[in-house]
């Protein structure tokens, strides 16, 4: 029985020693494979990534080139140069995505893929795909819109679906915006849908003052107006008069009188803070108080 036992042992033994032979044999092959096929893979890959080096260095003086003659065409106005700097984003864009895909096309095909089965494919997918990509595509589609109908252009300060800030660029998909804070904001083209332009022609720097109710409110309106007159010929930027409403409306606690002057683009911020000064310090002249919030004292 234990001769038997012993015999078992010995003939599982030699099925693990043959098992691990084969196991030896094949690894031994695959690697000899390998090392005989080392100098061509070795090959193919610096073969790929010279390509990858000289495409990207093509991409580089292609974005120069464009930026070059866009800038040659657009120095006549600085609307002419933000329809150039968007033309430039735009078409540098698509310029990148055509040669990223030409660079993989060609690494593809130094490894030894089929680039034409490839595209053949793509093409008989396209409508499967189209489907799959819809977000894609509408973004594509809204960005051409948005150049050829001039809505926005890089520079301008703009109001996009509640987010403000100064367009640095419009690509093929996307539209980027840095805000006040310095913050890059990235809008997919398809996702625009309200867009406020504050660039355009002109702005209006508009104050609104709260004024006692306790105040005669004809000398309230004189002295603004003689304040804005003196503001008009003062303040930078302003080439007329700044406008003074009279009474707007009434709240709670204060009449409301609205002063509205024309300004460039960009300066109203500026005009406004400036304004909204001169008014303080002419109400604090005059000894009227504007109506504020007093937290009542607390209890003893």
């Amino acid at each position: 029985m234990h001769l038997q036992y012993l015999a078992d042992v010995a003939d599982g033994a030699t099925g693990v020693v043959d098992q691990l032979s084969d196991v030896i044999e094949t690894t031994g092959n695959q690697a000899g494979a390998l090392f005989s096929n080392l100098p061509v893979l070795t090959t193919k890959l610096l073969m790929a990534a010279l390509l990858i080096f000289i495409g990207c260095i093509v991409i580089r003086i292609g974005r120069r080139m464009i930026a070059s003659i866009v800038k040659i065409r657009g120095q006549k106005s600085d609307r002419a140069i933000h329809q150039a700097d968007t033309f430039r984003s735009l078409v540098t864009s698509i310029f990148n995505y055509i040669m990223y895909f030409i660079i993989m096309m060609v690494v593809l095909g130094i490894f030894g893929v089929n680039v034409s089965s490839i595209l053949t494919v793509a093409g008989v997918g396209g409508i499967a795909i189209s489907f799959g990509a819809q977000t894609l595509v509408k973004d594509i589609l809204s960005g051409l819109f948005i150049w050829t109908e001039g809505s926005i252009a890089v520079g301008d300060v703009v109001d996009i679906n509640g987010l403000q800030g100064v367009v640095e660029s419009i690509a093929i998909r996307t539209t980027v915006i840095r805000n006040y804070n310095g913050n890059l904001l990235i809008v997919p083209n398809g996702d625009i849908r309200t867009i406020t332009n504050m660039s355009r022609d002109f702005k209006r720097a508009i104050v609104d003052i709260r004024c006692p109710y306790e105040a005669d409110q004809q000398h309230l309106v004189d002295i603004i107006t003689e304040e804005m007159e003196k503001a008009g010929e003062e303040i930078d930027g302003l080439d007329a008069t700044p406008e003074v409403m009279s009474i707007l409306s009434f709240e709670v606690d204060a009449v409301i009188v609205r002063v509205a002057a024309q300004c460039p683009v960009g300066q109203h911020w500026r005009i406004e803070r400036d304004i909204r000064s001169r008014i303080k310090a002419r109400f604090d002249k005059e000894g009227i108080v504007m109506p504020h919030y007093q937290r009542p004292p607390l209890a003893q």
